[in-house]
Parts: C-alpha cells; structure tokens; sequence
C-alpha cells in the first residue's frame, strides 16, 4: 500500500479544522484512527474508489494546538 497526503502540514491552531486528500494505492477501504494524539480528531468525510485504490477527503479537528 501506498499512501500520497496533501497537503503534508502537521501542525494546527486550537479549534481549527485542517482537510487533507489521502490517496491509498492496493487498498479497498480506509478508516479513520480509534486512537489519535491528545487534541486531535479524525474523520473521514467522503470517500471513493479510484484506480487501484481510495481517494478520501479527511478532516482533522485540533482540540488544542497539537504536532501530529
């Protein structure tokens, strides 16, 4: 499997939602972490099949400013 994030950014300001594009390559589904870094929350919030793979549009919820 191989994954591509954009943007790459790893870092968010309290209370700010940051959305990422993940494409997974050799995968059917993804699924959003059980256990995420204090202050982060991760949801998936579309999804669909491309090519040999998924394509998500992802939101990260930073609860307080958080290095992830």
């Amino acid at each position: 499997m191989t994954t591509t994030t954009t943007p790459a950014s790893r870092f968010g300001w309290e209370g700010q939602t940051l959305e990422y594009v993940v494409r997974a390559d050799g995968v059917r589904e993804l699924s959003a972490p059980s256990a995420c870094p204090d202050g982060v929350r991760v949801r998936i919030v579309d999804s669909r099949p491309v090519a040999d793979g998924v394509e998500a549009h992802v939101a990260v919820d930073v609860g307080q400013g958080a290095l992830y």
